[in-house]
């Protein structure tokens, strides 16, 4: 049997069949590339940078151990980490209770020379008023919408990744951001 390995400058063309192993420039060049993406995603849902950044690790450990498992023509890898990364949060905050807590970056930023502290406070507040709205969306919305601004995913590739049609990835980040904006405009008069 002939074992395909995929190798860096591999990475933009389509393959046929799921390559068996990658190599470690070719992991590199993938790390480079999607991390942000992987990070941002993540961050996005669970608003905590150093979970976040934990979370991230595993999704690429993830990704070594079941690279057998992607299928370049179905999706691109961007997509298919942020899928891997949609599992590892959806278990994470199933195992985390919903704990109100202050990160350690929310103090770092109180403390920033860079911001006045009346500009840190409305950022400060802005966010809760996101994560506070955001929470009162559906789980399918808020990933969603997650995967649309926190890494720029085209609808398509949301879809596949939520198992939905394109155009009902497009209706339902339509409908979730207005649901958002309303909630905000409401509750926070944003």
């Amino acid at each position: 049997m002939d074992v395909y390995m995929l190798r860096a400058r591999d990475i933009n063309l389509p393959i046929e069949q799921s390559p068996a192993r990658i190599d470690g420039e070719t992991l590199e060049a993938i790390y480079s590339q999607y991390y942000k993406s992987v990070y941002n995603y993540i961050g996005f849902r669970i608003n905590n940078h150093f979970d976040s950044e934990e979370l991230a690790s595993s999704v690429f450990e993830n990704a070594i151990r079941k690279f057998h498992t992607y299928k370049p023509g179905i999706s691109t890898i961007e997509a298919w980490l942020i899928g891997i990364a949609k599992n590892i949060v959806t278990d994470y905050l199933r195992g985390k209770k919903r704990k109100s807590f202050v990160t350690l970056d929310s103090i770092l930023e109180l403390a920033s020379l860079n911001r006045q502290p009346e500009e840190v406070a409305v950022i400060n507040e802005e966010n809760k008023a996101l994560i506070q709205a955001m929470s009162k969306l559906k789980e399918q919305e808020r990933q969603a919408l997650s995967m649309k601004f926190a890494t720029g995913l085209r609808n398509n590739e949301i879809a596949q990744i939520l198992n939905i049609s394109d155009s009902n990835a497009g209706v339902m980040i339509h409908r979730a951001t207005n649901k958002l904006r309303r909630i905000l405009e409401r509750e926070w008069n944003i």
